[in-house]
């Protein structure tokens, strides 16, 4: 392979590039948990959609910084648990394990192309639905139920509506 092909391949993976800034992350985590709240109540099918995970799995690949990634999940999963009714910090505990995964994931592939993201965001979104029935099954013992069947359809529709929804988001990013 020639020295000119390992440079172009450096340019894609530049860590710095097209970063989405703090403000932006938190107006559209504001914006996604608003939107979780209200769009369920006029149309009922966006109360399967996750949209303040898909806001938290964005902001931790395009961001490419672990420690970011982690507070970002944090953050993002304490406001939802101040939405619900279930037990605080448990959305807190699951979306800052997928934030941390999500920005280790970053730094190893290459995350700017959309199928790429999309795959991830099916495999982050069955992550967290495991990782949530885990920890209320085994810490909180509270008995439920794991659906399969469900849960890999929803991770494909997930990954479908981050195909809409990201080149929406990728216009709010800093400039190149």
């Amino acid at each position: 392979m020639p020295l000119a092909a390992y440079a172009r391949v450096s340019e894609l993976t530049d860590s710095d590039s097209g970063r989405p800034s703090a403000v932006t992350v938190i107006l559209m985590t504001l914006l996604a948990l608003a939107l979780q709240v209200l769009l369920p109540v006029y149309v009922d099918v966006f109360g399967f959609f996750d949209l303040p995970l898909l806001v938290l799995i964005y902001a931790a690949l395009l961001g490419r910084h672990v420690t970011g990634g982690l507070l970002i999940g944090a953050a993002i999963g304490l406001l939802q648990d101040g939405l619900t009714h279930g037990p605080v910090g448990l959305f807190g505990v699951v979306k800052t394990i997928v934030g941390y995964l999500a920005a280790t994931t970053s730094l190893l592939v290459e995350v700017n192309f959309p199928g790429a993201r999309s795959v991830l965001v099916a495999g982050f979104f069955l992550l967290h639905q495991a990782l949530f029935w885990a920890i209320s099954q085994f810490l909180l013992d509270r008995p439920t139920q794991i659906e399969m069947t469900r849960s890999v359809i929803l991770a494909a529709a997930h990954a479908g509506l981050a195909l809409a929804v990201f080149p929406l988001f990728d216009r709010m990013r800093r400039p190149h």
